[in-house]
């Protein structure tokens, strides 16, 4: 259990759980590395914490922001920079973030827009009827001159294709305001805003309580889920586009068979050995399973054949040279399923709710078949009523009998 969560943290877990472990369980020591669309974001937010924490900033030349960002780029960090993009440099990346300053520092100069209360504000909390703590860092807190008090967050990436509905914004913006609101409980009126700087845009908007609410028992529940990982060792990795840039791909349980057998992971000669035996056996997994799928495909396709000459030829049993097939086709009540007839399975759900037998439809409508409908456990007026919505189905069953074994497979 950590001593105290963050959006991040939670966002890492539902991303990717096994890098929920390496980072926050095992915290991996790591060779130092960054890639440069990360670095270039921390030299932006740096530049504009300056910007904003700076009491005369309004006197700033752009020359001077420019300044301090380039030198942001020649810091010892520098060197442990990863450009992910074989498309890109890191000038690419400078100039990105030069160009996000000078629109910005045009559109908002004097800087003199309301009261700035903090910027790179680190705020702990308890989350509400919970026994953890959360964490949140705000790049910049302030009052507009509309009175209303706004919880600023810097991007420097893509926005989000669905704006303040996607659940990005939701989840991060909705634990800032928490961790604001514990401070400071008697600010009513906060927005929420995402600056996404290169595209010079803002999504904004103001949570209802109900919506935090709710918000705050859905991050109670994600991190009982990180708990219950770490209590069952359970950490899935989740393959995705992001492993490309995470900083323990050499570490994952999903890429280091095909890093060593590529050879661009060292291994000892016995693990390199049965890393090899491990890919034999793969691929003849992979070809027997491709047999079998297609074997079952066909036996599908035979078995269908058989139930139409059984029901063409008027017959039960089918006759071969090594046995024989028994065919029994039957005919079956079966309440409306909702991807036959949607509308239709509206219907009975709202008879079904009228009636108090909505469970049935939280397990499936087989059971509503067999325990009250063909039980007759209503009454014959509900029971008519039900029948609106049986349909007849036909089922046929095909069992193979061998001469020899007398082995009977369905």
């Amino acid at each position: 259990m950590l001593k105290s969560y963050s959006y991040s943290a939670l966002g890492t877990f539902q991303t990717c759980p096994r890098k929920f472990k390496f980072a926050y369980i095992e915290k991996i020591d790591l060779p130092k590395r960054v890639t440069a669309n990360a670095y270039m974001g921390n030299a932006v937010h740096r530049t504009l914490d300056m910007l904003y924490r700076n009491p005369v900033s309004a006197m700033v030349p752009l020359e001077d922001i420019i300044h301090f960002y380039l030198a942001e780029w020649e810091k010892p960090g520098k060197k442990d920079i990863v450009v992910i993009n074989e498309y890109q440099t890191v000038d690419d990346y400078i100039n990105d973030g030069r160009k996000m300053l000078e629109v910005f520092h045009e559109k908002y100069k004097p800087f003199n827009q309301g009261k700035t209360i903090g910027t790179e504000l680190n705020l702990q909390f308890e989350l509400d009827n919970t026994p953890f703590r959360m964490k949140a860092k705000i790049d910049r807190l302030w009052k507009r001159d509309d009175k209303v008090i706004e919880i600023c967050d810097y991007k420097t990436g893509r926005m989000p294709a669905e704006g303040v509905k996607d659940k990005s914004f939701y989840h991060q913006m909705g634990i800032y305001q928490m961790a604001v609101q514990a401070k400071y409980p008697h600010w009513e009126k906060i927005d929420l805003a995402q600056y996404y700087l290169k595209y010079d845009e803002i999504i904004r908007r103001r949570l209802r309580s109900d919506e935090l609410d709710e918000l705050k028992e859905e991050v109670r529940t994600s991190i009982l889920d990180t708990i219950n990982a770490e209590r069952l060792n359970d950490f899935p990795t989740v393959e995705s586009g992001l492993c490309d840039y995470c900083e323990y791909f050499k570490y994952c349980p999903a890429k280091r068979h095909k890093l060593i057998l590529d050879e661009e992971e060292a291994a000892e000669a016995e693990e390199r050995a049965t890393v090899e035996a491990a890919a034999e056996r793969t691929d003849r997994y992979l070809e027997l399973y491709n047999q079998a799928r297609e074997l079952k495909a066909e036996l599908e396709a035979l078995k269908q054949d058989l139930i139409r000459y059984a029901r063409d030829l008027d017959m039960n049993k089918l006759v071969g040279n090594f046995g024989e097939v028994l065919v029994k086709i039957s005919e079956a009540e079966k309440f409306v399923t909702k991807t036959a007839d949607p509308k239709a399975f509206a219907e009975l759900t709202h008879l079904a709710r009228e009636i108090g037998l909505e469970e049935y439809f939280k397990l499936d409508g087989r059971a509503l078949m067999k325990d009250i409908y063909k039980k007759e456990r209503l009454s014959p007026e509900l029971l008519e009523a039900l029948k609106n919505f049986v349909v007849n189905t036909e089922e046929a069953r095909v069992t193979a009998r061998f001469k020899k074994d007398d082995i009977d497979e369905e």
